[in-house]
């Protein structure tokens, strides 16, 4: 019934996806996993290497450092896919648009995203929820986090991962699921019992921030995309990813090239969120804002 595809670079972390899969998916099922480490592969290549000898009518591209905690949960999938002959693609986190600015599937905004998963953390572990109605098959969106893309395989077949521009391990999803939109419908799905174990919620460094650059001018001619009567704003969601990025390890070049490829300096609403992404980071202001709230605690 569905094929599972992963991109393989920790045994380990395999070892406890498969197991926990197999306790908890409800539906016939088949492994296609390429170990990753050392072939110099993007994820695109992989992925599509392993779908083209998949045997099953559904595709499920998976993330190895998830593990799932409700029973049935393909089931449930299965179910919508069989009462939506237009649902192409379905993920567990993403958005009703995709605005032109450079950043990721998110936008801070709780009237665009839509998601549903846990995120576990060193130390502690955070119910991520955020879905307008409980009640509804799953909820429309443009764009999709990679953790979870569940296809059919006929559209996967339509518009396959694209390998000869994406090289490395960012942004295929957003650009698979933006083209996946065009054409048929993409929702997200609410109460999966999925589990996302990470340790910062995503890697969001100098690599992540080049990709992003060159996925933006790849699809300048295309975005903003969203469903029909979204209205937004691209300079908050620029301010939204501004303050994101500020603590991540982003080289001061790019840092830069982020603000001018945007021409962000030419707006003063952005100065003050443009001078933490140029000081956060290199100045450990993390650190002091920490042990602030540490005091303030104890008091």
């Amino acid at each position: 019934m569905v094929s599972i595809v992963v991109c393989s670079i920790r045994p380990d972390q395999l070892a406890r996806l498969q197991q926990s899969v197999e306790a908890t998916i409800g539906l016939p099922h088949e492994w296609l996993v390429a170990d990753n480490r050392n072939t110099g592969k993007g994820i695109c290549q992989v992925y599509n290497e392993l779908a083209a000898i998949a045997n099953h009518p559904y595709l499920l591209f998976l993330h190895e450092d998830v593990t799932f905690e409700r029973r049935d949960w393909g089931k449930q999938i299965r179910s919508v896919f069989e009462q939506h002959e237009r649902l192409g693609l379905i993920g567990v986190a993403g958005s009703t648009i995709k605005s032109s600015s450079i950043s990721g599937w998110y936008t801070g905004n709780a009237a665009f995203d839509r998601y549903h998963l846990t995120h576990a953390l060193p130390g502690h572990t955070e119910v991520l929820k955020q879905l307008p109605d409980q009640h509804v098959a799953y909820h429309p969106v443009v764009c999709l986090d990679g953790v979870f893309l569940f296809v059919r395989r006929s559209v996967w077949e339509a518009m396959p991962f694209d390998a000869e521009q994406v090289k490395g391990f960012h942004f295929y999803d957003l650009d698979f699921s933006l083209r996946v939109a065009n054409k048929f419908d993409v929702g997200v799905v609410s109460d999966l019992g999925l589990i996302h174990h990470t340790e910062a919620g995503g890697d969001y460094g100098t690599r992540w921030a080049r990709e992003a650059i060159l996925f933006h001018q790849r699809w300048k001619e295309r975005l903003p995309m969203n469903i029909p009567g979204a209205q937004f704003s691209e300079g908050k969601i620029q301010r939204v990813w501004l303050d994101r990025l500020k603590n991540q390890s982003i080289r001061l070049a790019d840092r830069i090239n982020w603000v001018w490829v945007q021409r962000q300096f030419l707006h003063p609403g952005l100065y003050y969120s443009i001078l933490k992404f140029f000081l956060y980071h290199p100045l450990r202001l993390r650190r002091v804002h920490q042990y602030l709230r540490s005091l303030r605690k104890q008091a």
